[in-house]
Formats: C-alpha cells, sequence, structure tokens
C-alpha cells in the first residue's frame, strides 16, 4: 500500500524531529501528547514516509514494565486511573469518567458498564498493544458517537511489526516480579509468516498477584487474584492493495475480593465480614475482530470496513450465595471511504462512512428469569480534511439514530442527533502554530450499570411520561492554544505547548430509585435527563527537549469542574474533580545497551469538590518518584534486562479521582520493585 501523510487536527505534539532515541519520543508521547484528530491521511503519492511498526508509546511502556491499565496511563498529564486496588480502578480523561470515553481494542468498542460496586474499566495486556491513541479533544465525525469526554483507541500487534527482516519465525518471552503485591508474570509470543506476506500471532501471558501493599506497609485485604490474556491474529498484508486482519483478544482477571463496595474504602466492610464477605468475582473481556482495507492506485478508493463482536461479563455471587451474571455483548461495523483530491497546492481527504453499534446487557440471577436490555446507535458521518501551505483544516458532520429498551423490552426510547465539528491549525513563522477547534457528540443511553438496569420496573417512565422520550446526552468541547518548535544552543531540539479546553455535557441520562436499602435492590422507576450542565474546563503546558544522549519533558494540566450530578451512583460514572498535575521526565542514554528513565509526578492539594455529595473529598497533595532502566548486555542483543522502582519513596496516598466514604479512600501502592527479563529469538 501507498505510504501517506498523515495530518495533525488540530494538532499532535508527539511528531517532528526530536527523535534521536526511542527514550525522547516515550517521553514525548508520554506527556499528554495528543494524538492527530485526523485518522484518515492525505493522498500525497510523490511523498514516502517511512511507517512506524510499535508506537513509541508502547516501546517506553516496556520498558517501564507496565501491567494494566494503571501503568498504561500513568505517564499522561491528563489522563488518570484511580481507585487503588484492580477492580476499583477507574479511568478519567480530562476529568471525565471512561465509561463517557469512546474506548476501542482493534476497533472494538468499549461495552456497557457491569457491576455497580466495580470500576468499569477493564485491561489489555500491553505486551500486545502496537499503537495508543488518546484524543481527548473536540471529536471528528469519524471517531464515532458517544465521545462525550474523547476517544482512546487500542490497537493490537501484527506479526511482521515483531518478525525482523527477512525473518520468517519468531518467538519472545518475558518474566517478571512486582514486590508490592509480590506478583509474577509470564508471557510467551510466537509469531511467523504463512505465505506471501500472511502473518500468524499467537500470544499467552498470565500474571499472579496477593494483596497489595500500600505506602508505609500496609496491606490491602482481599485484593489479590489472577489475570490471564491471549490474543491470535492473522494479519495478510502482502496482497496488491488489499490488506487483511482477523483477530481474537480475551482477557480474564478472577480472585477472592470483596463484592460489595468493591470500589469504595475497604475498611467500610464490617468487622467480621458477615453480612458482606469477600466472593470469588470475574470480570471477561473478549472480542473478535475482523479489519479489511482496499486501497488501489485511484485517488478516490481508499476503503476501510471494520467488523466486530465483543463480550464483557462479571459474575460473582450474592450473599446468599446465589450465582450472579451480568454480560454486555456488542456487535458493531464501521464503513468508510477516503476520496483523496488535490494537487501540489492544496491535497485533501473526504471520509464518508456509515457506522453501527448493537449491544445487549443480560443481568441474570440464579433462580430467577434474565433481565435484558438493548441499545442501538445508527451513524451516518462525514469528515473533510485540507491541507495548503503551513495551513490545515477539518470539518465534518455526523448524524445518530438511537433506540434503546430496558426490562425484556418493556420500557423503550428513541431519539436521533447531528454533530458538528470544526478545527485547524496554522503556521505563523519563526517556528510558531496556532490551533483552534471545536466538537459536538451525542450518546443516547446513558451509564446505568446492567447491575441496575435489570432492576427497571416494566412499564418505567421516561421523563415522567409513560410515552416519554429520552433526550440525548450531548457534550461540546472546544480548545485553543499555540505551539512553538525549533533548536536550541548546541542543535538541541526543543518544543512547547499551551492549550486551553472546555467541555460542557447536558442532558445526562440519569434513573430514579425510590425505597431504601441498597440501590441494588431498588426498583429503578423512571429514566430522566438531568437538567444540569456540567462543565470540565482547564489547561494543559508541555515541553519537551532533546540534546544528544539526554531527553526531558514537562507537561501540567489544571482542572474546574461544575455542575456535576451529586448522587454517588451517578457521580461515580460521569466525573472526578482534581488537584493541578505535573509531571516530569528525564531519559538518559549513558552508554550503548543501556537506557534510564526518571519520571516526578506531583498532584496538588484538592480543596474545591462538588456540594452535596459524599465520595469526593478534600485530599492533599503528593509527590512520587519512579526509575527505570533497560540493560542490553554486549553481544547479546536478543537479550533485556528490566529493572523498575515506581513510589521510590514509599508514599502513601490515596488518588483525587478514587471514590471515598467516611472519610476514608482505597490507597495506592506502595514502593514496588519490579524484576523482568527479556529475550527474543
Amino acid at each position: 500500500m501507498k505510504k501517506r501523510i498523515q495530518p495533525t487536527f488540530p494538532h499532535d505534539f508527539s511528531h517532528g524531529p526530536i527523535t534521536p532515541s526511542r527514550i525522547t519520543a516515550g517521553i514525548l508521547l508520554a506527556l499528554g501528547a495528543t494524538t492527530a484528530q485526523a485518522q484518515e491521511v492525505l493522498w500525497l503519492p510523490t511523498v514516502t514516509v517511512e511507517e512506524q511498526r510499535i508506537d513509541e508509546r508502547v516501546k517506553r511502556l516496556e520498558q517501564e514494565q507496565a501491567r494494566d491499565m494503571r501503568d498504561i496511563f500513568s505517564g499522561e498529564v491528563n489522563a488518570d486511573v484511580a481507585g487503588g486496588v484492580r477492580n476499583g480502578q477507574r479511568l478519567y480523561l480530562r476529568g471525565v469518567e471512561g465509561s463517557n470515553v469512546n474506548i476501542t481494542v482493534d476497533g472494538a468498542r468499549q461495552g456497557q458498564n457491569l457491576y455497580n460496586h466495580r470500576g468499569g474499566l477493564g485491561n489489555v495486556d500491553p505486551d500486545i498493544l502496537k499503537r495508543i491513541d488518546i484524543q481527548p479533544g473536540p471529536p471528528a465525525a469519524d471517531d464515532g458517537h458517544g465521545a462525550l469526554g474523547g476517544s482512546i483507541r487500542f490497537e493490537t500487534v501484527d506479526a511482521q511489526d515483531r518478525l525482523r527482516p527477512d525473518q520468517p519465525l519468531g518467538a519472545r518471552v518475558r518474566a517478571g516480579y512486582a514486590s508490592a503485591d509480590k506478583g509474577t508474570r509470564a508471557s510467551a509470543s510466537l509469531y511467523g509468516l504463512a505465505g506471501q506476506g500472511v502473518g500468524l500471532l499467537g500470544h499467552v501471558s498470565w500474571h499472579d498477584h496477593d494483596d497489595l501493599r500500600t505506602g508505609e506497609g500496609d496491606r490491602t485485604p482481599y485484593s489479590g487474584g489472577r489475570d490471564e490474556s491471549y490474543l491470535f491474529k492473522l494479519s495478510a498484508l502482502g496482497m496488491p492493495d488489499h490488506q487483511l486482519r482477523l483477530g481474537t483478544e480475551r482477557h480474564e482477571a478472577s480472585g477472592l475480593q470483596f463484592q460489595q463496595r468493591g470500589d469504595y474504602p475497604w475498611q467500610m466492610q464490617p468487622d467480621d465480614l458477615s453480612t458482606r464477605p469477600p466472593r470469588h468475582q470475574t470480570l471477561l473481556r473478549e472480542q473478535h475482530t475482523l479489519d479489511y482495507r482496499f486501497n488501489p492506485s485511484a485517488p478516490l478508493v481508499d476503503l476501510k470496513l471494520n467488523l466486530y463482536q465483543s463480550t464483557n461479563r462479571w459474575q460473582g455471587k450474592t450473599p446468599s450465595d446465589l450465582v450472579e451474571r451480568f454480560t454486555s455483548d456488542g456487535q458493531g461495523y464501521d464503513l468508510r471511504n477516503t476520496f483523496h483530491y488535490g494537487g501540489d497546492a492544496v491535497q485533501g481527504g473526504l471520509v464518508v462512512g456509515i457506522d453501527q453499534l448493537r449491544d445487549r446487557g443480560t443481568n441474570h440471577r440464579q433462580g430467577r428469569g434474565d433481565r435484558r436490555n438493548r441499545y442501538e446507535n445508527q451513524g451516518i458521518y462525514l469528515q473533510n480534511r485540507v491541507q495548503f501551505a503551513d495551513t490545515r483544516l477539518s470539518f465534518g458532520v455526523r448524524h445518530d439514530d438511537f433506540e434503546a429498551s430496558f426490562r425484556n423490552n418493556t420500557t423503550r426510547t428513541g431519539n436521533t442527533a447531528t454533530s458538528y465539528n470544526l478545527s485547524g491549525e496554522t503556521g505563523l513563522g519563526g517556528g510558531f502554530t496556532v490551533f483552534g477547534g471545536y466538537g459536538e457528540s451525542a450518546r443516547g443511553a446513558g451509564t446505568i450499570p446492567i447491575h441496575f438496569a435489570g432492576n427497571v420496573v416494566e412499564g418505567a417512565l421516561i421523563n415522567g411520561s409513560a410515552d416519554g422520550r429520552l433526550a440525548p446526552e450531548v457534550s461540546r468541547q472546544g480548545e485553543a492554544g499555540v505551539r512553538w518548535e525549533g533548536l536550541g544552543a548546541g542543535g538541541a531540539s526543543i518544543r512547547m505547548e499551551a492549550l486551553a479546553f472546555q467541555n460542557r455535557i447536558q442532558d445526562a441520562i440519569l434513573f430514579d430509585q425510590p425505597g431504601s436499602g441498597g440501590l441494588g435492590r431498588r426498583p429503578v422507576t423512571e429514566l430522566y435527563n438531568s437538567d444540569q450542565t456540567a462543565t470540565f474546563k482547564g489547561y494543559e503546558i508541555r515541553a519537551a527537549y532533546a540534546a544528544g544522549r539526554f531527553t526531558g519533558g514537562i507537561g501540567f494540566m489544571r482542572l474546574d469542574t461544575d455542575g456535576l450530578p451529586s448522587q454517588p451512583q451517578f457521580l461515580a460514572r460521569f466525573g472526578a474533580p482534581q488537584g493541578d498535575r505535573l509531571i516530569l521526565d528525564l531519559g538518559y542514554l549513558p552508554q550503548d545497551g543501556l537506557e534510564l528513565t526518571y519520571r516526578l509526578t506531583a498532584v496538588g492539594r484538592l480543596t474545591d469538590v462538588p456540594a452535596d455529595q459524599t465520595v469526593f473529598i478534600e485530599k492533599s497533595g503528593y509527590t512520587t518518584h519512579d526509575l527505570a532502566a533497560v540493560w542490553t548486555p554486549a553481544g547479546l542483543s536478543n537479550l533485556s534486562f528490566d529493572l523498575a522502582v515506581r513510589n521510590l519513596f514509599d508514599k502513601s496516598y490515596s488518588r483525587h479521582t478514587t471514590l471515598s466514604q467516611n472519610e476514608l479512600s482505597t490507597l495506592e501502592p506502595g514502593r514496588d520493585i519490579r524484576l523482568g527479563a527479556r529475550y527474543v529469538f
């Protein structure tokens, strides 16, 4: 396939000349580098670009021995993964909770929320990742529906990404140990070519961990467990004008854990555990994907088709030992074509596409009939991107048709939404670029977990009426900024960027649960649109420097929130306040075969919290220090040893976005010494 240049809309802090080493690019990306809004690229047949196989952000994760979502996002200044223990983790992107972020793995969307007392964030094995695209800003039309807080796209590796030139068969093995939870980890991959350009890859991994040790030595009870993952993938990339990828991926986390209040502080459990005993729980994410691309010589044909089927399932037991299982089964597709046009002065790409999602939720409890809810979205979109001289523009529109039903189709609703976006950037000379953008996104089903959806009564009211309709949730995002890049003393590469952002989310879909006692037993008698508009606004500042064997970068974000819902069952899946956040990354190559990195994360005190709620409280600031080293012995280029120390000084702290109760919050890991080794055949 022809190489294409990818333009940046409205900006991309990760491209450019600052790439003397793997560490450098990793630092640039880790400091919250925003991904280009333009996921489709311009057709420039006269320009050839070397295709990058593995994203530098992913290589940095390998160096740091990342194991879960907390590790994956630990270096992102605009992202935070809270919750302390694995079953309480929640992702926040510029303050917006991950249930409102369009998260995909190889195009397969994250499913519905499952269980009320568990974080809604599934895990992805970092070892299988090829690329991570994080887009917290204004969405484009082809970013898909429901990107109220932005989008995150994970892409898994192909066999061709692992194979060296002229290598028909290869393998990788890896093992590691982490001290904070006495975790042992192992993985193995086998990959090769089965014919002209057809790659096959198989990967398996497992990770056993005990109760988590927090700062200053305490352990969080019943936080251990086991993770198992696999990926099998076929990638036919050698056919003229065609590419085909088929993949199946599965991740399962299990363990004896607190079932009630799993995402709240464990100290709230009864001392004798009699009323809320720990239960064996499993969280499963499984998906099957197809990605097909047709790109002949004609500029007006650049076709892409993505099909997927995904299953997300939580299983545990009620206090009376009845099996409980909440399942989200999703199927969807995205079909698009990019019409490339233009000449030497102006180049453009018009993306026209349709996408669909069908997601069925099943609430199963032993001894009772299943209760199902359903959500469907059909979308059509256009996104045009054009570049001339130092100016790039992007504008588009998408139309979505929503349908939702609850309690075995006894309560139904539907609606439509049209969303617009416009963004651009232009060079001012002297290395300066200004950029800005505005984008809308809509969703028609809210974030009610399947746990609660099973309690929707037959004929529930919608906005106060038996035949009412839910308005779609709508976000309106804007951002603007300036960027400078150039050379410093001694030819050092320097890049700086500052931007301001605002996200307003209105018509949030909430629900009414009258009565007393636990929410999981209360009936849901009404679904309605909130009359509050939630606002997330702030600014980000970043800078990066590279000279010889030294690299450095710094990122800062300030966030203000307003208008968040006050009830904990809504607030936990909507957004969170945060103190000011600063990340400093340094990298040094003292000699060939040895890479050293240091990261400082400093978070200011949180004093401004929403009124009339109890789950987000004022919290102290904290500072942590992380070190990492990778050593490849001379003459043994296939062998690498890894050392990472997280939370070097054993700081005891809770993230600001971790849910609280009675002034208590689950703590983060203490000092964690990680040792690992990798061998590539």
